[in-house]
């Protein structure tokens, strides 16, 4: 079973932790499909082929292997320095906690930080005895710094975007674990009221990358599409002479915003007829792991 995709068995449970129900588990398509539909969801916008399939299956698991363990988190603002712990999914099917309150636990079945997609980490509000490692994370804001140490002594950076607070039963699980290209970091714990069942609610910081002092295993610059023109209401541009590229994402300027209108296998032909001839256009490549190239020159 693939590991990035374990969080679909979680439910919220204590300071962050899901479960599904054994209903849900048993109507859930086969992995085998899941990965490719989630990982990142490119063989639905750029029809690929069973073998384009089968290489991008083995290019998201190799770029799962290399990315970095994290055995350390700090976040300065409210002091916290300490061990991650490696978390995975219990017999009853929730989230593994912590053995110890000051530590945090990495879901380490999901996406690991630094990698594209949903990293999750979690920790303890309080225990019996007083705080624990995550009483002061509701007093983070945008910008503020997170910083995982890998095993060798690396470190990434991220920056805290947003902060929410649910209610237990309304935690959005697709947007703390689900699949996104970014390179996200989100930290959980519990908040709100406590009663027989718990906390009523869940505090999730949300965190992106902004700096990493090694090279990540999908760092890719791809080449831009050249030669994009508009002739009457047809767009054409010429092809990127790499093998990892399997389509190509043509976007329109409207009100200033950049309009995602369509997608095009590499294998088509690179010419589509746009719905405005006086409009701004501009076209992207794509690779098998869902990196983008920078846009083209836009269309005048």
């Amino acid at each position: 079973m693939n590991k990035r995709h374990l969080f679909l068995a979680l439910s919220l449970f204590c300071f962050g932790f899901w479960t599904w129900t054994s209903a849900q588990e048993s109507s859930s398509p086969p992995v085998e499909e899941k990965q490719i539909e989630e990982s990142p969801d490119l063989s639905a916008e750029f029809s690929l082929l069973q073998e384009e399939v089968k290489k991008l299956r083995l290019a998201v698991e190799e770029e799962s292997a290399k990315a970095v363990t994290p055995v350390t988190i700090q976040i300065p603002k409210i002091n916290v320095d300490t061990a991650i712990e490696q978390v995975g999914l219990l017999e009853n099917g929730q989230m593994g906690v912590p053995a110890d309150e000051d530590q945090v636990g990495w879901f380490e079945p999901g996406v690991k930080p630094g990698s594209k997609g949903n990293a999750v980490i979690a920790g303890h509000v309080d225990s019996k005895t007083g705080p624990a490692v995550f009483y002061e994370l509701d007093q983070l804001v945008a910008g503020d710094e997170i910083v995982i140490v890998d095993e060798a002594g690396n470190t990434l950076r991220f920056e805290v975007t947003k902060t929410e607070r649910y209610e237990t039963a309304n935690a959005p699980i697709k947007e703390i674990f689900g699949a996104t290209d970014k390179r996200n970091l989100n930290l959980i714990t519990c908040s709100g009221t406590f009663g027989s069942a718990g906390y009523d609610e869940r505090f999730v910081v949300y965190t992106e990358l902004v700096d990493a002092e090694i090279p990540l295993a999908d760092d890719v610059v791809l080449e831009i599409p050249t030669n994009v023109e508009l002739r009457g209401t047809f767009l054409t541009w010429h092809a990127v002479r790499n093998d990892a590229v399997i389509g190509y994402r043509i976007y329109q300027v409207i009100d200033g915003e950049n309009v995602h209108l369509a997608s095009v296998p590499s294998h088509a032909r690179k010419s589509i007829e746009v719905p405005d001839e006086a409009a701004t256009y501009y076209v992207t490549a794509i690779d098998r792991l869902g990196n983008e190239s920078s846009p083209s020159e836009a269309t005048e």
